[in-house]
């Protein structure tokens, strides 16, 4: 998952190793989703620009890494501090107050730096969309380079770290549109003029970018605090049930937004004329969110489960049975959540006709 939480999840058998290729583990998977979300693009900039972006993710990612570590040699001498950071309000506290803070602030600044150091090139016919994929493209080039320090330390799995892989950038998304959207404006305003001629923005525009990072941050805080939580006793332990949902309703927000960029129709699932009736649509979202999140975390409790056995042992009959059955259990949350989205979308693309 990420840094600020190691104990997210317990790291598997121990015989599950990966000698002498934790770059190429941490490096793939981001760069395979940064391909694909280049392939999506419909006017993308160069695709060597997305890769020196990436790069300089990993730059800021070393960066965040070094200030967390002053963080943590700081506070280690404080005996009450580490006691504190061992309830759920401490690791709260510690996220939204350092962790977070470093990490997103880190991204943002790298955002800032490249497209001050790119200027005008490479924002290609599409400057918004540009912006926005280079702030995908840092976010995934922070997310190896720490990808790289968990494989390499042995405090997470390759399929963890996979899994992790788009966490970085659905936090980082929030800054990245508030970017693409002041640069689509002030292309819109005055594309012609040279900068030092344009007007400049109102100074609530120009925040607004930071205003988008508070939000990145209390998301990174949240994602590691229900990480948290499993390792406490009921009900706090609850709480862990929320993390797939709440990814998935990032994912969700990163999507609208990578929509919105490329001024593509947003899919419309609150289509309600009375408020009640919108009241009963956000609560059928919010229930498809919960049964969709969990169905998800009850396939990754089982791969990972399974990851330890070798390949021949899954065809055992007890094995393959429990695989089936449990995989049928996760299956139908997941379909009834699928049912709840399809009900949305004709309800909505139904008043759109009528």
């Amino acid at each position: 998952m990420v840094r600020g939480a190691r104990a997210e999840w317990n790291v598997l058998n121990s015989e599950f190793r990966i000698p002498n290729s934790e770059f190429i583990w941490a490096v793939i998977p981001p760069l395979l989703l940064l391909i694909y979300y280049y392939r999506r693009a419909t006017a993308p900039p160069p695709l060597f620009l997305l890769l020196l972006c990436f790069g300089w993710g990993a730059i800021f990612g070393s960066i965040a890494l070094g200030l967390e570590w002053i963080f943590e040699h700081l506070t280690s001498q404080w005996e009450d501090w580490q006691r504190f950071t061992r309830t759920l309000a401490g690791v709260a506290v510690r996220q939204l107050v350092f962790i977070a803070p470093i990490e997103e602030g880190c991204k943002l600044a790298g955002v800032i730096t490249s497209q001050w150091l790119a200027g005008r090139r490479g924002n290609g016919r599409s400057p918004a969309l540009s912006i926005f994929i280079q702030t995908i493209a840092i976010a995934l080039g922070f997310t190896a380079q720490e990808s790289w320090v968990y494989l390499s330390n042995g405090v997470a799995t390759v399929f963890e770290r996979a899994i992790g892989t788009p966490i970085h950038a659905m936090f980082s998304a929030a800054f990245g549109y508030a970017l693409a959207r002041e640069q689509g404006r002030r292309e819109l305003r005055e594309p012609r003029e040279p900068r030092r001629l344009r007007e400049k923005l109102p100074l609530a525009s120009r925040l607004l970018p930071f205003a988008f990072l508070i939000d990145a941050i209390i998301c990174h805080a949240l994602v590691n605090i229900f990480s948290s939580a499993w390792r406490y006793n009921p009900p706090i332990n609850l709480l862990s049930y929320l993390l797939f949902p709440f990814f998935l309703w990032l994912f969700w927000r990163m999507e609208s937004w990578w929509r919105q960029v490329q001024h593509q129709p947003s899919i419309i699932l609150i289509s309600g004329i009375t408020s009640i009736h919108r009241y009963w649509q956000r609560g059928l979202v919010a229930f498809a969110l919960m049964l969709g999140g969990n169905a998800i975390f009850g396939f990754f409790l089982l791969v990972r489960t399974l990851s330890p056995l070798h390949p021949v042992q899954l065809l055992e009959p007890d094995i393959f049975w429990f695989i089936a059955s449990r995989s049928a259990l996760n299956s139908i949350p997941g379909a009834i959540a699928w049912g709840i989205y399809r009900y949305l979308r004709f309800a909505a693309s139904r008043r759109n006709l009528s």
